[in-house]
Order: C-alpha cells, then structure tokens, then sequence
C-alpha cells in the first residue's frame, strides 16, 4: 500500500504550486491596478478643483469690474479686470488686476497679478498645465471666461467656463 502513495505529495505540490503563484499574481496585478486607478483619480479630482477654484476667483473679479479685458502679458495669453477703489483708500482710484499663464519649471501656471501668486500647477499629484485661457465679450457687461487644464499625469483635459455680467461703467 505504501508503494502506490510514494509520489502523491510529489503530484499534489505539481499541480498546487502553479495555481498558487498563479494566484498570487493575479492578486498582485489587482492591487497595482487598483492603487493606479485611485491615484488617477485623485490626480483628476486635483485637476478639477485647481481649474474650479481659479476660475471662481476671476468670476468674482469680473463680477465688480467695470471693464473686463483680454489681453497678452509676456507674450501669453491674460485677462485683465479694473476695478474701483473704495473711495476711503488714498491711492488712485482704480486698478487692475491681471492673471495670465506663465511658464515655470515647463509648467504653465495661471498666476495672479505676479509670477509669485499661481493659482494652478502647484499640487504634485495633478501636475496641472493650463492650456488655454480666453475672455470673450457677450455683449456689453457680459463676459464668458474659459480655463482649460491638463494634467500631466493622466493626460486628460478638464475645461470650465462662466459667464458673467459685470456693473455698469460709471465714469
């Protein structure tokens, strides 16, 4: 009896080992896929928010300038916002307030009134490059303004535009 089982653990670790690695990878590849997928999607989310967040903040410029006007700062595509003062304020009575893309370390950033206020590409996940900044005139008073980012890890493209109408221009 004991001749005809010599070679069964020899047969059953044959057949269970493969399947075992097998297996294991299997499971290995799942993981590596799953942790890609969630850092994906956090690099979008990061994209979104960042395009989101600049483009509320020149909506809320816009909606107290008296005159909204695209332009190009450095050869670059810009939009620049004048507003009024409060009349208590010393200083003249309006200024501007300007953003455009500005290219640091081969990224393009959206910056705000200087090279050292950007409003987009300094999260390391998203890697956020801003491809297209435009302010298109409506109809009097009335601006849309379009943000496009890109992130330079997953490649895609997140594209946000408001419009907004501004006050009337009282001089």
């Amino acid at each position: 009896m004991r001749s005809r089982e010599a070679g069964t653990v020899l047969l059953d670790m044959l057949v269970s080992l493969p399947v075992l690695v097998f297996l294991l990878a299997a499971l290995g590849a799942m993981a590596v896929m799953a942790f890609r997928a969630a850092f994906f999607l956090i690099a979008d989310s990061e994209l979104q928010q960042e395009v989101q967040m600049a483009v509320r903040q020149m909506a809320d410029e816009a909606r107290v300038s008296y005159e909204v006007r695209a332009c190009r700062i450095n050869n670059r595509p810009g939009i620049i916002f004048y507003q009024r003062r409060s009349p208590d304020e010393s200083l003249t009575s309006t200024f501007p307030a300007k953003y455009w893309i500005h290219r640091v370390n081969s990224v393009d950033k959206l910056v705000w009134r200087d090279v050292s206020r950007p409003l987009t590409g300094n999260h390391s996940l998203a890697g956020v490059d801003v491809t297209e900044l435009t302010c298109t005139e409506l109809a009097p008073r009335l601006h849309e303004i379009r943000l496009t980012g890109r992130s330079r890890v997953t490649g895609h493209s997140y594209t946000l535009a408001v419009a907004v109408y501004g006050p009337e221009r009282s001089d």
